[in-house]
């Protein structure tokens, strides 16, 4: 087993450059300022702006500091964060990280990046600016007003959030051989960096480096899982709702977060995707006009998931032609591959 103590993440450096856009005006107090983060690949840029445009258009009366750490960015998306941050006089900084540090940690699938690891390092770096600090994921919208988060009561833990699905939570909890029996889902995390840095959980985490793969297949949800075995703070389904077609939408649900394979950047069928896109329109980044995906043989899946949309609205002329579309790209990705 691999060992870390505080020291190594003193002596280390994790961040290779940071690029800031600070326009948030008017700040007498530094805890009126609600700082949130997210660990993203290059890719992940436009669906972190559409989150981060969903947050600004319903919470006006509020003031947001958003970190973004990542292992690469482009030109354009730094010119439309600071365009974003101009228009709602708020601030952004993004944190070049190097990968170095996070190259024993195993990946399962190709889709699924190492850059997912970074939010078992950022309440270092957040601990330097503020108590209390929301990690999100970019496959999500805001749809209310975050106050509530401010509101939540640790009750002397280190980070609150919402249970997974009843069957992930036995399935998973089983898997890891958890204690506790609970297994919450890392997608929306409300963190206490005091607590965090008391309990070594960075410390702890970063011990399943070079663990073997089978002990733990969902990255690093499974290792604050692992490291925390229940005892956080768990809130009610409003704060990430895990949503899906079909899926009823708590009362006053403030994250909806499109969780699973199918993203609204690729598909957008129901009334969430379609407010995605809406968002997305409003937002510094390109919109998508197509609510299905590109005719790609690496996208057939999603036309199988389409199909199977419109089938359950008795929508047959569409459920077919996605069904043959998703024949015809399956058949190009084997002949691909």
């Amino acid at each position: 087993m691999l060992m870390f103590d505080r020291e190594y993440f003193e002596k280390n450096e994790f961040v290779k450059k940071i690029y800031s856009f600070e326009n948030l005006q008017c700040i007498e107090d530094q805890n009126d300022v609600m700082h949130i983060c997210f660990n993203i690949d290059i890719n992940f840029f436009r669906p972190t702006g559409v989150t981060i445009t969903s947050i600004l258009e319903n919470n006006s009366n509020m003031k947001f500091a958003f970190h973004i750490f990542t292992d690469a960015v482009s030109k354009k998306d730094l010119e439309a964060l600071e365009k974003t941050t101009v228009k709602y006089k708020q601030s952004c900084y993004v944190y070049l990280m190097d990968m170095a540090p996070f190259a024993n940690f195993h990946i399962k699938h190709p889709r699924f990046k190492k850059v997912s690891y970074f939010r078992l390092y950022m309440p270092k770096v957040l601990k330097k600016i503020t108590r209390y600090f929301l990690y999100i994921d970019a496959d999500l919208i805001c749809i209310n007003s975050m106050e509530a988060f401010k509101k939540i009561d640790l009750e002397g833990k280190v980070l609150a959030a919402v249970s997974d699905l009843p069957e992930a939570v036995k399935t998973r909890s089983d898997f890891l051989g958890l204690k506790s029996g609970k297994y919450f889902n890392s997608g929306v995390l409300w963190i206490d960096t005091e607590k965090w840095e008391e309990n070594s959980i960075t410390e702890k985490a970063f011990s399943y480096q070079g663990r073997d793969p089978k002990s733990f297949t969902c990255h690093d949800q499974d290792v604050l899982n692992l490291v925390m075995d229940g005892d956080i703070k768990f809130i009610d389904e409003k704060f990430n709702h895990l949503g899906c077609d079909g899926s009823k939408v708590p009362e006053r649900c403030i994250i909806y977060h499109f969780f699973g394979r199918e993203k609204p950047w690729n598909l957008a069928l129901t009334e969430y995707d379609k407010m995605w896109r809406r968002y997305l329109d409003i937002s510094f980044w390109d919109s998508v006009d197509d609510p299905l995906p590109e005719r790609k043989p690496e996208n057939y899946h999603n036309f199988k998931q389409a199909g199977k949309f419109f089938r359950k609205h008795h929508n047959w002329q569409n459920a077919l032609k996605c069904y043959l579309w998703y024949a015809i790209l399956k058949v190009r990705l084997k002949i691909k591959s």
